[in-house]
């Protein structure tokens, strides 16, 4: 009669596999602070397209304001500025990892671009047409691991790059 079981061979074949397997998922599961960013500009990116429709909807402009520390959309009612709390879409946020720089520079026309450096500093002001035709953008984000550019068309489409 023939023994039953695996050798120590099969056995030291199926734990090698499993540590492959094992290393690969976690690998792949790790979070990378690269991705992160790009993730966050990209969210940016599609929310501006969300406020610019809102803006028409309401008739009503709204400004995306920045600071190094996170964002928000704000409307001005009867000269008074109010955060958008009611829309679980547009509502005030944090940055993952706090921002080193912030840059908002106007593509579509020759004015200066709002850069903060500083923790202190006043938060940068994007203002969202009602307009069918946006204002090209360019939005730079930069934490301390990485660095995103998110480019904002005429047509409120967004492209992230990592650099």
């Amino acid at each position: 009669m023939k023994a039953r079981g695996f050798t120590l061979l099969e056995m030291l074949i199926v734990i090698v596999l499993a540590g492959i397997l094992l290393s690969i998922v976690t690998i792949s599961v790790a979070p990378d602070d690269r991705q992160a960013l790009a993730r966050e500009a990209q969210r940016i990116g599609q929310l501006m397209a969300i406020a610019a429709d809102e803006a028409r909807i309401r008739q009503q402009p709204i400004v995306w304001e920045a600071d190094l520390r996170g964002y928000r959309f704000v409307t001005e009612e009867a000269g008074e500025r109010r955060l958008l709390t009611g829309d679980d879409l547009l509502r005030e946020r944090t940055w993952e990892r706090e921002l080193t720089r912030l840059a908002v520079i106007d593509r579509s026309s020759a004015k200066p671009a709002q850069v903060l450096l500083g923790p202190g500093a006043p938060p940068v002001r994007v203002p969202i047409a009602r307009e069918w035709v946006q204002p090209r953008l360019r939005l730079e984000l930069t934490n301390d691991v990485a660095r995103v550019a998110v480019e904002i068309d005429e047509d409120g489409r967004s492209h992230v790059a990592l650099q």
